[in-house]
Formats: structure tokens, sequence, C-alpha cells
């Protein structure tokens, strides 16, 4: 799994590109990252899931723990690109319903 971050500082929206696999190797990792982001001053969380080509258990976690700290923060989260094996795993898992798709905000790169 790799990762590419975007910010916007003046509008307090982060974007997070994801690449490869979440599963059982990579879920932790991107949990510590997600949560470091979620500690920012930002108003809106969006990642995006249209390079992520297979999803388990361990990311489905990932992504219930990610939307939890986000909401208790006041943070906006939504999601975009969600397809192929993931979209079946999340649909499911019966949480595709509660996340927000949304196109991904147009920020400038970050690291």
């Amino acid at each position: 799994m790799e990762t590419k971050d975007m910010m916007d500082t003046i509008h307090g929206w982060y974007t997070l590109e994801i690449s490869g696999d979440l599963d059982l190797y990579s879920a932790q990792e991107l949990l510590k990252k997600t949560l470091e982001i979620l500690q920012q001053r930002i108003t809106h969380f969006h990642i995006d899931c249209s390079r992520v080509h297979y999803l388990d258990s361990s990311g489905v976690g990932t992504i219930i723990k990610t939307l939890q700290e986000a909401k208790a923060r006041g943070i906006k989260m939504t999601f975009s690109g969600i397809q192929g094996t993931p979209r079946k795993v999340l649909s499911m898992a019966n949480i595709l319903p509660i996340l927000t798709e949304a196109t991904p905000p147009q920020v400038k790169q970050s690291t």
C-alpha cells in the first residue's frame, strides 16, 4: 500500500490517495496515518480509493475507526473511487451505506 497526501490549508481540506491493497499487512500503517491526519486543523478529510485493488476485514476496521475518530472531532469525511472488490466487501459488510461518496476536492500536493 502506498499513499499520497494533499492539503488545502486555506479551506481545511485534506485528501489522502491510497494505492494497492488495504489488508492485514497495511491496515495498521494506514490507521496510524489517518489518526495523525485527523489531529491536524482540518475540517474535511477525503480518502480517494480509486487505486485500492483489494480490501479485507482489517481494512474495513481501519475505515470504521477512522470514521469514528473523524466524527468525534467534528471533521467531515468523504470517499471516492470505491470500486470492484473493495466496493463488494464494503457492501457485504453493510458499511457502504454509511460512507459519504463525493468527487475528490482539488487540492495541492503536500507530501
